[in-house]
């Protein structure tokens, strides 16, 4: 039986776009020559910095939630592929708000890998992290079962789905925003003792 193939990948969309890996993974898609980059983020306020700073036409914004499955609809029409980055990843916030972290984490996941299935997309990559390993915070336990909700949609798709949905984990990633780097060089700027947990 011959297998499958796919066409180029002309449109990709990044969910959480203005974040730290939204940023770089733009930048390395347009370096490419990418026809469009589709931003999706809640914070008008730091799309319209990407906007100014970048002032390529290829890449076109879209504000929304993730939490809202017919603002990612909208999003994902016409679309290759798929980085779904939006979370919530500060894990003092996941602890103190576990609810607000099962919304965007979990059920923000399921709304995008059900549009993308829906709207014929080839791939979506979902970006996990180090801490879903046998979670011991809200933060881990929230991805890992956006791991899990991933899998679940992968294996009723089976080998043969137009959608390949696939996870990634990784760690701390060096001075990204929210990570412990610049909370350590505000501490030492400061005077103030650094904060290990």
């Amino acid at each position: 039986m011959p297998s499958k193939t796919r066409k180029k990948t002309e449109r990709v969309l990044i969910t959480g776009g203005t974040g730290s890996f939204g940023k770089t993974m733009l930048r390395d898609l347009l370096e490419g020559g990418i026809e469009e980059v589709r931003i999706f983020s809640r914070d008008e306020e730091k799309q319209d910095a990407l906007r100014n700073d970048l002032r390529d036409e290829r890449v076109r914004y879209y504000i929304g939630d993730v939490r809202d499955r017919s603002a990612v609809d909208r999003a994902v029409k016409g679309v290759d592929a798929i980085f779904h980055a939006a979370a919530l990843k500060q894990v003092p916030s996941c602890e103190f708000f576990p609810h607000e972290a099962v919304l965007t984490n979990v059920i923000g996941s399921q709304n995008v890998i059900s549009s993308a299935v829906s709207a014929g997309v080839k791939s979506v990559v979902c970006l996990s992290t180090d801490k879903a390993v046998f979670p011991v915070n809200a933060m881990g336990m929230t991805k890992a079962l956006m791991e899990k909700t991933a899998q679940a949609a992968a294996r009723s798709l089976g080998p043969d789905g137009d959608t390949i949905i696939s996870s990634v984990r990784y760690g701390n990633v060096m001075y990204s925003r929210g990570s412990a780097i610049p909370l350590f060089i505000r501490q030492i700027k400061t005077g103030k003792p650094i904060t290990v947990t």
